[in-house]
């Protein structure tokens, strides 16, 4: 069993005088042995533990509690012992601000353990917004995603969602995730329904079908970069969330009737 002081060897336990903070956060997948991590004075930071996978038993004031699915959030200078088993996948991470109260109340997100459903919409928040930490480059783009990922989470635990709240929630993810592969049936599963009736009332609120909706936003955006920056076509490609520019080409063009190229000859904003 692996054994991690957490009061000894945190290296980003650290306030802010910002509204809005991610101090760290990362993914543990199922390892060989157990691992049990405490901090007997907590955190200056708070602190999320999202079990994905797995068992992870988690102390809380006094009580422990073995979460399967859900997650704890622990508020700065309490108490902190869990233990992970061999099958789980954990997801954590510390954030801070001086707004966070204030963020956590209109989210209705409260300090303990919650015992949730699975998300997988929600699984994928937190593992894009890990990558976009890694790459720290837009801190404001992290934490426009750190707030729709409290926000979910307010929703998951408080059941207050209507299924076309949940419809109108996985169109804003593909609007925030319009670069990345997006599997319909994992929309459809977090939403409760099948994926032909998800398909539907998905149409019936935006318009177009789900990966129709995902390409307009690609091709918006990539008409937005193209008559705006001096990117190349084939960044502009990479950045829509296509490998290949040649197809991205042809998709472009049956969108808005020209090539990237002539639309950028065209729309192509001058410089003062």
């Amino acid at each position: 069993m692996n054994t991690y002081n957490g009061n000894l060897l945190d290296t980003t336990n650290i306030g802010s005088t910002s509204f809005l903070q991610v101090n760290s956060c990362g993914i543990r997948l199922p390892a060989p042995r157990q691992c049990v991590t405490y901090r007997a004075k907590g955190r200056v930071d708070y602190h999320i533990v999202y079990i994905a996978a797995g068992r992870c038993t988690v102390e809380y004031e006094g009580d422990t509690h073995l979460l399967r699915q859900g997650f704890v959030l622990y508020p700065p200078k309490v108490p902190q012992r869990y233990m992970e088993y061999e099958d789980t996948k954990k997801i954590w991470l510390h954030f801070t601000g001086y707004q966070v109260e204030e963020i956590l109340a209109e989210a209705r997100l409260s300090c303990g353990v919650h015992p949730t459903a699975p998300s997988p919409i929600l699984e994928k928040m937190f593992v894009q917004f890990i990558a976009e930490h890694n790459r720290k480059t837009y801190i404001s783009t992290e934490k426009g995603m750190l707030l729709s990922i409290l926000y979910t989470l307010g929703r998951l635990v408080n059941h207050t969602d209507t299924t076309n709240d949940r419809v109108s929630e996985a169109a804003t993810f593909i609007t925030s995730h319009y670069d990345s592969e997006i599997r319909i049936e994992e929309l459809a599963a977090s939403c409760g329904l099948s994926q032909s009736r998800f398909m539907a009332l998905f149409k019936e609120q935006t318009g177009m079908a789900p990966h129709a909706y995902q390409t307009s936003l690609r091709i918006q955006n990539s008409m937005a970069l193209l008559s705006s920056t001096q990117l190349s076509i084939s960044d502009i490609s990479e950045m829509a969330g296509y490998q290949d520019p040649l197809y991205f080409s042809r998709i472009f063009k049956k969108m808005a009737g020209m090539s990237p190229r002539e639309y950028r000859a065209i729309f192509k904003t001058p410089v003062n």
